[in-house]
């Protein structure tokens, strides 16, 4: 039986807000470049799986339906978006040493 794929999306999701949530709070922060860089690997990650799973998303729509293909349109700008993401991230980690 094939398990539903937008669980793992939310867990991605929920960690991301906990992540944002305790930075704001002062519970956890950025206190030396390699914790910046070591972070920038996972969202790397992330980006690259993000983009994958978009692309996979648009493809599971039916493309006669014309609401459908607007929304598949949409996931494959947020696609190309988190592609940008994924290359700026490079460069990131590119630089951090």
């Amino acid at each position: 039986m094939a398990h539903n794929p937008a669980q793992y999306a939310r867990v991605a999701a929920d960690s991301l807000d906990r992540l944002v949530n305790d930075v704001r709070a002062g519970r956890a922060e950025w206190a030396h470049p390699h914790a910046v860089r070591q972070a920038a690997e996972d969202l790397l990650r992330l980006s690259d799986a993000m983009a994958t799973a978009l692309q996979q998303m648009a493809a599971a729509l039916d493309p006669a339906d014309p609401a459908t293909r607007r929304s598949a349109g949409a996931l494959h700008l947020a696609g190309q978006a988190a592609t940008t993401t994924a290359v700026q991230l490079r460069n990131v980690r590119r630089t951090l040493h």
